[in-house]
C-alpha cells in the first residue's frame, strides 16, 4: 500500500523527478518527460552540476561545457539554466538526494515568478554596486590627478616661465638644477599612481613578489614594520585570485596605519584546502565589532567584502579594543583559471 502511495506521489509530482541509478535514469515523472521534451536536458552534464562537478557560472549551456569557472554548489538547491529547441532560456533550481549507494533522487523546478523578481533585484543592486565602487575610483583618480599631478605640472609652468623671462644667468645653474629635481618627483608620482591602478609586479612576477614590493614601500613611507611571512612557495594564481588577494591586503594595511596606531604588523600567506588564506594581524586599538556598520565605510570592510564574496570567499573581521585585529582572507583557488 504505502509503495502504490509512494509511485502515485512520484508520478503527480509538479517538479520533474528522475530516479538515478549508475548515472543513468531507470524512471521519470510525466513531469520529467515534459521538461526532456521542451528543453535541451543533458542529464549527464546536470548531474556533474548536481554533484558539484559542474559550472557555476553557466550551467548547462552548451557554449560553457568547457568553461573555466567551477564551483561547489550545495546539493539541496542548485541552479541551472535550460535553453529550448528555440535558443530561449529559463531559470531552473534543482536538487539532488542520494538514496542508497547505487540509487538518488534528481529533481528540476523551473523558478517562480517571484524567485526570478527577487533575483532581477538583486541583479539590479549588483550592478548598482558595481558603478557605485567604479564611480568612487573614478573620483579618486580625478582628484589625485587634480591635487597631485595637475599641481606639479603647474609649478614647474611656472618655474619654467620665470626662467624664461628672468634676465639674471648666476643663479640659472641652481634654477635648472631645481626644475629638473621637480620633473623626477613629478615622474615619480606619475609612476606611483600607475602601480596604485594596476601593480606591474603582480602581472609580471605573480602575488608574493608583487606583496613584497607593496610592503617594502609601505614600509618606507609609513615608518611601520610590516612582517612577511611567506608560507608557500612563489606560483602563480587565477588572476581574480592575486588580485583580490592584493587588494585586501593593501586595504588591510592601510587600515591598521590609519586607525589603529601601531608600530609593526604581521602578514602571512598559507594555501589549506585548495584556499589561499590571508592573514594581517595588529595589536593596535582595535574597535568594536558590534557598531561595525559605523566603520564599514571608512574601513573599506563592505568593498573587502564584496571581493572576497564576488570568486566564493570569505573575509572574517576579529577586533578587540586595545586587543588589535585580525582580517582573515579566504579565497578558494580554482586550478583550472591558471594559465
Amino acid at each position: 500500500m504505502e509503495m502504490i502511495i509512494v509511485k502515485k506521489v512520484f508520478e503527480k509530482a509538479k517538479d520533474a523527478l528522475f530516479l538515478i541509478e549508475e548515472n543513468k535514469c531507470i524512471q521519470q515523472n510525466k513531469a520529467a518527460i515534459k521538461l526532456e521534451n521542451d528543453y535541451l536536458f543533458p542529464l549527464e552534464k546536470v548531474l556533474e552540476i548536481a554533484r558539484g562537478e559542474g559550472c557555476m557560472l553557466h550551467s548547462t549551456m552548451e557554449k560553457c561545457l568547457d568553461c573555466e569557472v567551477r564551483a561547489d554548489w550545495d546539493q539541496a538547491a542548485f541552479p541551472l539554466i535550460l535553453g529550448d529547441s528555440k535558443g530561449r532560456q529559463e531559470q531552473f533550481s534543482g536538487s539532488y538526494t542520494v538514496i542508497d549507494q547505487k540509487n538518488a533522487l534528481l529533481s528540476i523546478r523551473r523558478l517562480a515568478v517571484q524567485d526570478r523578481l527577487q533575483q532581477v533585484i538583486q541583479n539590479k543592486r549588483l550592478i548598482e554596486y558595481v558603478n557605485q565602487a567604479h564611480e568612487n575610483e573614478r573620483r579618486a583618480l580625478s582628484q589625485e590627478l587634480h591635487d597631485g599631478l595637475a599641481q606639479s605640472i603647474y609649478s614647474l609652468m611656472l618655474e619654467t616661465r620665470q626662467l624664461k623671462w628672468s634676465n639674471q644667468s648666476d643663479n640659472l645653474a641652481t634654477k635648472l638644477q631645481k626644475i629638473d629635481e621637480d620633473f623626477v618627483a613629478l615622474l615619480g608620482e606619475v609612476k606611483q599612481l600607475a602601480i596604485d591602478l594596476r601593480p606591474t609586479a603582480l602581472d609580471d612576477l605573480g602575488l608574493i613578489p608583487a606583496i613584497e614590493t607593496l610592503l617594502h614601500r609601505l614600509t618606507e613611507t609609513t615608518g611601520v614594520a610590516i612582517h612577511f611571512i611567506p608560507m608557500i612557495e612563489n606560483k602563480r594564481f587565477p588572476d581574480s585570485v592575486e588580485t583580490i588577494t592584493y587588494r585586501v591586503l593593501q586595504e588591510s594595511v592601510m587600515n591598521s596605519v590609519k586607525h589603529a596606531s601601531v608600530d609593526e604588523l604581521w602578514v602571512t600567506l598559507s594555501e589549506q584546502a585548495a584556499h589561499l588564506i590571508l592573514t594581517v594581524r595588529d595589536h593596535g586599538k582595535g574597535f568594536d565589532l558590534q557598531k561595525v556598520n559605523e566603520y564599514s565605510q571608512g574601513l573599506g570592510l563592505l568593498n573587502m567584502q564584496e571581493r572576497a564574496e564576488s570568486i566564493g570567499g570569505h573575509l572574517i573581521v576579529h577586533s578587540e579594543k586595545s586587543e588589535g585585529t585580525t582580517v582573515t582572507l579566504r579565497l578558494p583557488i580554482q586550478w583550472e583559471e591558471v594559465k
